[in-house]
């Protein structure tokens, strides 16, 4: 079984290393008067964790709702 974890972890990890090899372009982020420009991998996997975190908050919130009742 180990064998089979350690596997899938190494594929995992080369399919993120291609996917950000391939995205390493730089882009153009503009909000209001700020701008900056950053590798495209940086802001998909930025915000995917700003995703992750948000909703792991939400749910968070509505635990306690539904426990406060």
């Amino acid at each position: 079984m180990k064998y089979v974890i350690a596997t899938i972890a190494i594929v995992l990890l080369i399919i993120v290393l291609v996917f950000s090899i391939q995205n390493w372009a730089a882009v153009e982020v503009n909000f209001f008067w700020w701008s900056m420009s950053t590798p495209k991998v940086f802001l998909i996997l930025g915000t995917y964790v700003l995703g992750m975190v948000t909703g792991w908050g939400l749910v968070e919130l509505a635990k306690r709702a539904i426990d406060s009742n």
